[in-house]
């Protein structure tokens, strides 16, 4: 169903429920998505040395979560799916990060084009209902309708595929990337002194760098430049340091707690930018939490070594019928073609040898997957226990001290740690209410209430959560 359509339907289905009195059409809305962020950041700042002070005005001057249970695997791109759709990843169709189901695959694609979602979005919903939208680096949303946008997407061959902008400019609203990097870069020019050049050009001519900043700062300053030029009704914009920083140096690292506060700082810019521009609401949340590991664990070498993929003659792995995606805390594996009775206690095998690694908490079968609405086509998930990552190694031991992260996410949203967060400041919002724990599913019918939309013009069947009223 179109999201024209869905319009139509809440227009005319009678008795549609809401939840409160819907905001006025006037009313503007900004989602900043945190990724990564935990709920007990902002509920025990204190206790982690945290200094974010836009965040705990914000909680003071709003209604906030305990936490918000993600959805499986609890990875940025199925989550950002459903906090714009209101649906889980079997009904959206965003099943992970990676587009390819081909592990030996050298360079990925990611799950980046809104083709891809089966169902409308809330960009596609408010800007059927006549409201001007923006968005700068959300998930899923390259080739978006969205009126002023400038997706995250990047190709993955590069050796550091985040300083280059080409596949962003690419993929951007006509001119918009041009005209947002030309003011980024002017700022830089007068904060230093000195001019940026970009050192390249790509073959569609856009500037391949951007001044060496966070790309928490980068996005901030896109997203003011974007409020203040063309004032849309809705904007989304997506903070990436910290779930960086995590991964790598660990959840409660100086490292990535300095980077929270280095988000927040970029919020409250925002914030005062909001000010003075009418009726806006401000949303700040996240996709999932984080939890820290010290193993590292490779299904795919006992995959190889049971003879489920093959050899080239440089002895380079190569797909057969098994296909595989790697999530941190959790590895989905898949069917190809129909196996065969051996193919098929190959895999058995290889899975008893990964349950002896005591790395495997727990082998998600079809029907428990089904439970968990994920993604229908896996054969089976493997869900990584305390401690442990999955990676998509196919050399070496099948467990080992990590190398490369500290801190990981995936796994079931019921794993403690893995909790997502909600903030939400504006008219009609009981200050200091606590909204308890809620579904990640229930935040896009929110959304949409908070634009003035009605909540069931999603695909959700999900009832939005109330903030206006006291407890």
């Amino acid at each position: 169903m179109s999201a024209t359509d869905l319009l139509e339907k809440s227009r005319t289905k009678p008795g549609a429920s809401t939840a409160g009195k819907s905001p006025a059409r006037g009313t503007k809305l900004v989602v900043l998505s945190a990724d990564g962020m935990r709920p007990d950041f902002y509920r025990r700042a204190a206790d982690y040395g945290l200094k974010i002070p836009t965040l705990r005005t914000l909680v003071d001057s709003g209604a906030s979560a305990d936490a918000v249970e993600s959805i499986y695997p609890s990875t940025t791109y199925p989550a950002h799916a459903t906090l714009v759709t209101g649906v889980p990843p079997s009904v959206h169709g965003i099943y992970g990060h990676l587009a390819s189901l081909d592990p030996t695959e050298p360079a990925r694609p990611w799950c980046w084009h809104a083709r891809a979602l089966r169902v409308p979005a809330l960009w596609d919903v408010a800007r059927a209902s006549g409201r001007k939208t923006a968005a700068i680096s959300w998930p899923v949303s390259a080739g978006a309708g969205i009126d002023y946008n400038i997706p995250e997407i990047w190709d993955p061959a590069l050796p550091d595929p985040h300083r280059d902008f080409s596949r962003v400019a690419q993929h951007s609203s006509p001119g918009l990337f041009e005209e947002v990097a030309k003011t980024l870069i002017a700022q830089a020019h007068a904060g230093t002194g000195h001019s940026h050049k970009p050192s390249r050009k790509s073959p569609h001519g856009h500037a391949l760098t951007l001044p060496e900043v966070s790309p928490d700062r980068l996005r901030a300053e896109a997203a003011l430049y974007l409020w203040a030029r063309y004032k849309p009704d809705l904007l989304l914009v997506h903070f990436v340091r910290y779930d960086q920083q995590a991964h790598r140096f660990g959840p409660l690292s100086p490292e990535a707690l300095a980077a929270c506060e280095e988000m927040d700082t970029e919020i409250g810019r925002i914030r005062e930018a909001l000010a003075g521009s009418g009726p806006v609401t401000l949303v700040v949340l996240s996709d999932h939490g984080f939890v820290p590991v010290e193993k590292e664990a490779a299904p795919l070498v006992v995959f190889a070594e049971e003879q489920l993929f093959g050899r080239d003659k440089k002895g380079k792995p190569q797909l057969d019928r098994l296909g595989a995606v790697h999530a941190g805390g959790s590895f989905a594996v898949y069917w190809l073609e129909e196996p065969s009775t051996e193919d098929r206690n190959k895999l058995g095998k290889a899975l008893r040898r990964l349950l002896e690694t005591h790395a495997v908490a727990e082998i998600l079968g079809r029907n428990r997957l089904g439970d968990l609405e994920a993604d229908p086509d896996a054969e089976v998930m493997l869900e990584a226990a305390p401690g442990f990552y999955f990676s998509d190694r196919f050399e070496g031991p099948v467990v080992r001290d990590t190398v490369k992260d500290r801190g990981t996410h995936g796994q079931l949203p019921t794993c403690p740690g893995l909790e997502a967060s909600f903030i939400a400041v504006g008219q009609g919002i009981v200050p200091g209410k606590n909204l308890g724990r809620f579904s990640l599913r229930r935040v896009a019918p929110t959304l949409a209430h908070l634009l003035g939309l009605p909540q069931d013009i999603l695909a959700s069947k999900e009832r939005a959560v109330e903030l206006g009223k006291r407890d």
